[in-house]
């Protein structure tokens, strides 16, 4: 063996390449979920000492590294344990009937009851306890931005049990709605398909309704950075692809189902024999919209969206048209 070669390579003692996110969610001892189409209402959970509930961990492939979705299962008559945390999030209610109460910074207490299909989220750092106080089980889906905030941070406790106040953030929450239907939500036309931008309790986490009609389908769009898609109403299919001309992926979806979708790649929906309605959640809000590509969605004319593109319906190729329409 030469000298050369039974020298240690340099980073041969460190850690490198490590994934703290990974990390910590195997460390939880509950299931993880990882594909490209995830049905929330058929998750497998076990108990989760963190939450105080049975729980599990999803990744949905495309879904970069700024969300995941946790599923938590209360039982009937039970609650979460008081939880506070710097992460955010948005609660979709999958199932099951409750109440959370919220502890702001102030002491002062608020109730916020939800109902199947509600949609709702809480202000930053506040203390919070979900409850299933009927004689029915609940089911919650977390989206939050956990993931990107461990790999910055590297430090459970910081997230978990940070003593900041948060006092002004957490008065513009109070100012704001934090819980809508997503079913129900007013929606506008855009781009052949009807949408409604969403912003709770001054969250960074943004969602879009994206309701589209009967057998019809919106505009294939390209956006920055990857997302998750969950359908609340009715179902039918997204298509995506790399270009107008290439492979297309055909991902289906009903009420529960939840989808990832890569950045740089054109995503389409496609709504079934009923108008079916999608949520499109992302780290990325009106209120704050963290990226160039977000803040050029909201209107913004001073930024530009490096790579963000649609493809209108005249220019849509024949391989896509017979996607749409024989899938």
């Amino acid at each position: 063996m030469s000298e050369q070669s039974s020298e240690m390579h340099p980073r041969a003692a460190e850690k490198y390449l490590v994934d703290p996110y990974d990390n910590w969610a195997r460390a939880q001892g509950v299931p993880i979920v990882t594909a490209p189409v995830v049905d929330l209402t058929e998750v497998e959970t076990a108990p989760w000492a963190r939450f105080g509930v049975n729980g599990a961990i999803c990744h949905v492939e495309g879904r970069c590294d700024f969300l995941t979705v946790f599923v938590l299962d209360i039982a009937a008559g039970r609650a979460t344990k008081p939880m506070r945390h710097t992460y955010e999030d948005m609660i979709y209610v999958l199932d099951g009937r409750g109440e959370t109460e919220v502890i702001l910074c102030d002491g002062e207490i608020r109730r916020l009851a939800w109902a199947p299909g509600s949609l709702f989220s809480v202000p930053v750092n506040a203390t919070c306890i979900h409850r299933a106080p009927g004689q029915s089980a609940v089911r919650l889906a977390s989206f939050n931005d956990m993931r990107y905030l461990m790999g910055l941070y590297r430090n459970e406790a910081f997230l978990f049990d940070n003593p900041a106040k948060f006092a002004k953030r957490q008065q513009r929450a109070c100012d704001q709605r934090w819980i809508v239907d997503p079913a129900t939500e007013p929606v506008h036309e855009y781009n052949e398909a009807a949408r409604a931008d969403i912003t709770l309790a001054d969250s960074v986490i943004g969602a879009q309704v994206i309701e589209v009609r009967a057998g019809e389908s919106d505009l294939a769009h390209r956006q920055m950075q990857g997302r998750h898609l969950l359908c609340v109403e009715g179902e039918g299919y997204s298509l995506s692809f790399e270009s107008a001309d290439g492979s297309i992926t055909h991902r289906p979806w009903k009420r529960g189902v939840v989808i990832g979708q890569a950045s740089m790649n054109f995503h389409q929906n496609v709504a079934g024999a009923h108008t079916a309605r999608v949520v499109s959640l992302e780290l990325g809000s009106t209120t704050s919209p963290i990226f160039r590509g977000r803040r050029a969605a909201y209107g913004d004319t001073q930024v530009y969206a490096s790579g963000a593109a649609t493809i209108a319906r005249a220019d849509e190729s024949e391989q896509m048209i017979a996607a749409r329409k024989g899938a």
